[in-house]
């Protein structure tokens, strides 16, 4: 397990995904021969621990184990609170927690049930590697599988807390938009790894060994630790939909707002809805599945009915964004400016989710249109520096100085907008560079028996290179 991580499950090879249990999948299959008993037997994907580090941490849960056994009612809860505490995770009962703490709160209670589930694989496997003589003297596992019941049900309230602070997240309506979508994806994130780790654990309890001196108790932890982890997948599961379908619905509602541009650079919105949708991207084996089983249910109606569920509401997200940025278009007092704002967002876009095959058709017609802004930017912002050229009814000196004085004034306007993408940058200033300069060599080819130039070409192209550093 990648504590604190994002699911490192790799996608299916197309079709459908419904059939994908969730982020992790397991070997074990229930009725199956238990595990075998040998000494130092490790789960696949237990975290390792070295000999010192096991020892250490078997003789520590022995103590505490030997203190609950002695002591009851009050002292039990402030053993285990002292126990939550060593590992950082003594505030998981509690509610009230601020949102903004979310990343580091998810990452202490990861780690701490990580260390559980190494302290009570510790403790069974040293069980099995010892005699019966020294294990009568041990306390008995049935008392241990109390123990460690009522510690992980001091965890278990952390998954109603992260559900409670997105149901916060959700009532806050769409006064701001981007800021809660933000808010939102960070609470997913939550959810998601939170759910990854309850999965893993369930998952690796299943490989615990099993004492042949034990061997009915142990089974029976390994049932009860099992469903108690297992209880909690379904909430997180319809908690995790609820908040990738309000990500949605703040996505439709942002489609929908007015919003006046002023800058081409890469657009608040824009950059919110591509982290949302690399998000349901990286974790698309898991997300994959709960979206079937909400299509499935009728909480949710793809609109692309030959995808699966999820990849059709990626599609919708981007649909709807980029429905978006051409309203914005409108919002911009000068064309040119608002189509190097397309060019700009489209292109981040594009940039950003073309290595997503199930994308594969949208970014093709998507890199199509930006080329076509790309006209529209030329046409809009240069065609009538070059039509002075051949459009001026004046003699030819004044056209050539109407063409210098307005190529001035957009090359001094343009050299403070930005293109922050290095390789676009380059892309646009070719393009610019090919229209102007081949138009003005072309005319003054024309008329090199009446024309004089004032300024080269290579001239002209120099200081189109000067243009977009923002």
């Amino acid at each position: 397990m990648e504590v604190g991580g994002e699911s490192s499950a790799v996608r299916p090879a197309g079709g459908d995904s419904s059939s994908c249990s969730g982020t992790h999948s397991s070997t074990y299959t229930p009725g199956a021969s238990p595990v075998s008993s040998s000494c130092g037997f490790h789960p696949p994907g237990a975290s390792e621990l070295d000999e010192e580090a096991r020892a250490k941490k078997l003789g520590h849960v022995r103590g505490l184990l030997e203190e609950f056994c002695s002591h009851a009612g009050a002292n039990v809860e402030a053993l285990i609170e002292r126990w939550l505490s060593e590992m950082d995770a003594a505030w998981v009962h509690l509610a009230g927690h601020d949102s903004r703490q979310l990343p580091q709160l998810t990452r202490s209670w990861i780690l701490a049930l990580r260390d559980i589930k190494d302290s009570i694989f510790a403790y069974i496997d040293g069980l099995c590697g010892e005699d019966d003589s020294t294990s009568h003297s041990q306390p008995a596992l049935s008392e241990f599988s109390r123990f460690v019941e009522s510690t992980i049900l001091k965890m278990l309230p952390f998954v109603d807390v992260i559900v409670a602070l997105n149901n916060t997240v959700a009532s806050s309506g769409s006064e701001h938009i981007v800021a809660a979508a933000a808010e939102t994806q960070t609470k997913l994130q939550a959810l998601i790894q939170v759910r990854d780790a309850l999965s893993t654990a369930s998952e690796e309890i299943q490989f615990w060994p099993h004492s042949s001196l034990y061997y009915q108790e142990s089974t029976r932890m390994v049932d009860d630790m099992s469903d108690l982890l297992s209880s909690q997948l379904g909430k997180l599961d319809k908690a995790i939909w609820d908040t990738v379908d309000e990500i949605r619905n703040g996505i439709m509602d942002a489609s929908r707002a007015a919003a006046a541009c002023l800058s081409p650079d890469i657009h608040e919105l824009t950059r919110s809805v591509i982290s949302c949708i690399k998000l349901l991207d990286t974790n698309y084996v898991l997300l994959s599945r709960i979206a079937y089983e909400a299509a499935r249910h009728g909480t949710f109606v793809p609109e692309i009915k030959n995808k699966a569920p999820l990849t059709s509401l990626i599609i919708e997200m981007f649909s709807c964004l980029e429905g978006k940025l051409v309203a914005m278009l409108q919002s911009f007092q000068h064309d040119s400016l608002g189509f190097l704002f397309l060019i700009n967002n489209s292109h981040f876009v594009w940039q950003q989710l073309h290595p997503m095959f199930d994308l594969e058709f949208p970014m093709a017609v998507l890199n199509r249109r930006i080329a076509d802004y790309i006209q529209s930017y030329l046409q809009v912002s240069w065609g009538p520096v070059l039509s002075c050229l051949y459009n001026d009814p004046r003699p030819l000196r004044l056209g050539r100085y109407r063409f210098g004085f307005e190529f001035q004034k957009v090359h001094t306007t343009q050299r403070l907008w930005k293109v922050p993408d290095p390789e676009l940058r380059a892309r646009l200033r070719k393009a610019i560079a090919k229209k102007i300069t081949s138009g003005y060599a072309k005319f003054l080819e024309d008329n090199r028996a009446t024309t004089t130039p004032r300024v080269t070409p290579q001239e002209l192209d120099e200081m189109v290179q000067e243009i977009f550093e923002g």
